[in-house]
């Protein structure tokens, strides 16, 4: 089996299909519809899963049960996490959740079963941002969001709807050097298919070919696509350079933007947290280096130029 990422996986909004003929959930059927106070869009491999458990653990916010919601995207990869979480729930709440200790994530309430049967409810029917805007009133005066890589590459057309329809609402992206970022979520894929070879050239060719690689390390794209001019207070870039460097700080930088206390929190999960600091790392080849090197130079050069810090680096890094 080939690696890849599913160019073909997304479905518009008019194009899902229908869903069972079940009533609407009572949470979904009532509440302001203020929507999420922040929507984090990636990069993906760029440190989502870090902003998620700090926040999830952070006094000020209330995250959603699972990370990525998938929602605007259309993406079915929600189901396959929040049926058997909702199971296991149903089941026995506080077994669910002493396997969650476990793992560092944030205990379930019981309004996080109903939450559940929501966003499952919402799946296979067509975008309504009015209805998406109520799976964020479980936050009650704290600030909620949606943290989910794919928004990233939305159409252009409905990351604009979007931004329309939740003006307030702050926007994250975590940038990272192309080629890091791209091994990075191709190492991901290869760990699903261990039978591939990841020294490859022809391998990593054919994952370029066949998955959305190339559109996640976009970042001019992406930022010309989500934000709202050069002075656009309700976006926020940050590098994932940082993170690597000074937790701490990146920590508080983001709390503060998203409109949270720095200061709270920290105790709870530590700031520089890594769930998947244990992941096995897939040595990249020169073969392979040199060509996401010549693939990516553009890219990596119109980031230093226009997003100057560590982005200055990845270019002296290449030799660009």
């Amino acid at each position: 089996m080939t690696p890849h990422g599913g160019k073909g996986g997304r479905r518009r909004a008019g194009e899902r299909k229908q869903a069972p003929d079940v009533p609407m959930p009572a949470l979904l059927a009532r509440g302001e519809a203020r929507g999420p106070d922040f929507i984090c869009i990636g990069a993906q491999k760029a440190g989502t899963r870090w902003l998620f458990d700090q926040l999830a653990f952070h006094p000020d916010f209330w995250m959603p049960p699972i990370k990525e919601l998938h929602y605007l995207n259309g993406s079915k990869r929600f189901q396959r996490f929040a049926e058997p979480l909702l199971e296991a729930a149903e089941r026995n709440l506080r077994a669910a959740n002493r396997r969650r200790a476990k793992r560092m994530e944030r205990p379930l309430a019981p309004e996080d079963i109903d939450w559940l049967k929501a966003r499952i409810w919402l799946h296979k029917r067509p975008v309504d941002l009015d209805l998406y805007a109520r799976l964020f009133d479980l936050r009650g005066t704290r600030l909620s969001g949606d943290i989910c890589p794919p928004y990233a590459i939305l159409p252009d057309d409905e990351a604009a709807a979007v931004r329309s329809r939740f003006p307030e609402a702050r926007i994250v992206y975590l940038v990272r050097d192309p080629v890091d970022r791209f091994w990075s979520q191709y190492c991901m894929i290869l760990r699903r298919h261990p039978e591939a070879a990841p020294e490859s050239l022809a391998t990593v060719r054919d994952f370029v070919a066949r998955s959305t690689g190339d559109a996640h390390s976009a970042m001019g794209a992406v930022i010309r696509r989500w934000r709202r001019g050069a002075d656009d207070p309700r976006f926020g870039l940050y590098f994932f350079d940082d993170l690597k460097t000074g937790a701490a700080d990146l920590r508080r930088r983001l709390v503060g933007f998203l409109g949270g206390d720095p200061e709270k929190g920290g105790d709870v999960i530590p700031p520089d947290h890594n769930r998947k600091a244990r992941q096995a790392k897939i040595a990249m080849s020169p073969e392979v280096r040199d060509f996401l090197v010549e693939r990516f130079a553009g890219e990596i050069r119109q980031a230093a130029a226009e997003l100057g810090g560590p982005a200055v680096a990845w270019r002296e890094k290449y030799g660009l």
